[in-house]
């Protein structure tokens, strides 16, 4: 009794043709069962009626990384470095504040806060477009925060703006005891940042506020 094995053959002239049989050969087993004369598993597979499953096929397939943010506006903020340099900033600015305004320390935290608000809130969600040349208008219509990490949602650099502001907000509110005005200008800023951050607003101009009209 004679059989044939299916092999991967990547190195034929045809291809489309990346499966061919091997020469016939001698299988003195089929007279007591058919699945044992194929040595090859995918034929017995075949012959069972079980799916056809080949693992050499997934070799054919990489797994690429994403593209890189070739952004120059937002692609600092991949650096080695650059969520410390964050932090350390926000901290010697409380220290500052602390030492030149002669406040206590809950004061200089909401200060520090606000301060932060404005920062980030005209530099990551009003200011558009990049200062290069070379994008050729591509981000004209983007915010910062948009441009980040190619507007992909959810990633690293994203999740950590955001808990920056909300862990401003609840240090500022306990050190000053929750009183007013800090809590609710605390409280004003926290929201303005955190909702201009989610991911349902990318692209969203409330009221149309700093929308793009054609001209």
């Amino acid at each position: 009794v004679l059989c044939f094995s299916l092999h991967f053959c990547p190195n034929r002239s045809d291809p489309s043709s990346i499966w061919c049989f091997s020469s016939p050969f001698f299988c003195p087993h089929l007279l007591f069962s058919p699945f044992h004369c194929c040595p090859s598993p995918p034929i017995r597979k075949i012959l069972m009626g079980d799916y056809l499953s080949f693992s050499t096929v997934g070799n054919l397939y990489v797994n690429a990384d994403p593209p890189p943010d070739l952004n120059k506006n937002t692609s600092w903020f991949q650096y080695p470095g650059v969520w410390t340099t964050y932090i350390l900033l926000i901290f010697f600015g409380w220290l500052l504040v602390l030492s030149v305004s002669g406040c206590d320390a809950g004061t200089a935290w909401s200060i520090v806060n606000l301060t932060h608000f404005g920062i980030t809130y005209w530099c990551f969600h009003w200011k558009k477009g990049t200062p290069f040349a070379e994008d050729q208008g591509m981000y004209n219509k983007l915010t910062w925060w948009e441009q980040v990490d190619n507007g992909r949602q959810l990633t690293r650099n994203r999740k950590f703006i955001t808990v920056v502001p909300v862990v401003l907000y609840l240090i500022a509110s306990h050190t000053t005891n929750y009183r007013n005005p800090w809590l609710a200008l605390n409280t004003i800023a926290f929201l303005v940042l955190v909702i201009a951050k989610f991911p349902n607003m990318h692209k969203v101009r409330i009221f149309g506020i700093n929308a793009d009209y054609p001209t």
